[in-house]
């Protein structure tokens, strides 16, 4: 690598390549899975606690217990869950932007305006501010809100990158054991 001293940066690259804060929020569409895994994960427990190794030889080699059956239903689920994702990206907009945006949306009441300006902000996947609020409606509050709060997140916080989500290490050397 080259070392590059203050008279060899080329700022106007550098601000060429420069990119808006953006956060991205993954929302469920099949939400409602959750209640059938929980009834699930607690018939499984329930089925483990009632096997014993009697069972065992009782149900013959080969078969599924009870509790071997009902995980791969949860897992099932589980999969249909987790394939339901949808990863929304939104970019940070600043008060003039906003601004902008009322006065090219008049008459709008204020949650109106904040389904216009969010969903101006999403860059990925492209969405109406129509669009938005059906997708408000139909995901709920909590999911919603998360959205929101990526969107100011974007709009107010320093982009910094977090690294608390990685194992910590463990080794004298590192405080641990």
């Amino acid at each position: 690598m080259t070392e590059v001293t203050p008279q060899d940066f080329d700022l106007d690259a550098w601000i060429d390549g420069a990119e808006r804060p953006a956060r991205s929020v993954t929302v469920y569409q099949k939400a409602g899975l959750i209640a059938e895994l929980d009834a699930l994960a607690e018939r499984i427990e329930n089925a483990e606690a009632d096997e014993s190794a009697e069972m065992v030889y009782e149900r013959g080699i080969g078969e599924q217990s009870e509790s071997q059956r009902l995980r791969v239903e949860f897992n099932k689920l589980s999969k249909q869950f987790h394939d339901s994702a949808l990863v929304i990206t939104l970019e940070g907009r600043d008060d003039a932007e906003k601004t902008a945006l009322a006065k090219a949306n008049p008459g709008l009441t204020g949650t109106q305006m904040g389904y216009v300006v969010i969903a101006d902000a999403i860059t990925a996947p492209k969405i109406t501010a129509a669009q938005l609020e059906k997708l408000a409606g139909r995901i709920g509050d909590v999911q919603f809100d998360r959205v929101i709060a990526q969107f100011h997140k974007a709009c107010t916080e320093l982009p910094a990158v977090s690294a608390d989500f990685l194992p910590k290490r463990s080794t004298p050397d590192d405080g641990g054991e």
